[in-house]
């Protein structure tokens, strides 16, 4: 089973770095919530997360 390795300090993921704690929890939220199904996620969907998360955050920017 995969770990996620979470630091809430320095706001990563499987060392993937987040610059605001609301990307960082979305991110974490989504994965755990998919790992509960048995998904084991790689660093890599970790930053695509990231990516569709930043992206969804500045197209709401724009509304």
């Amino acid at each position: 089973m995969t770990t996620l390795n979470i630091d809430k300090a320095k706001l990563t993921i499987m060392g993937v770095q987040f610059d605001s704690r609301k990307e960082f929890k979305g991110v974490w939220y989504a994965l755990s919530t998919n790992m509960i199904e048995g998904w084991e996620p790689e660093k890599q969907d970790v930053e695509e997360m990231k990516q569709y998360i930043i992206q969804k955050n500045k197209e709401q920017m724009y509304e």
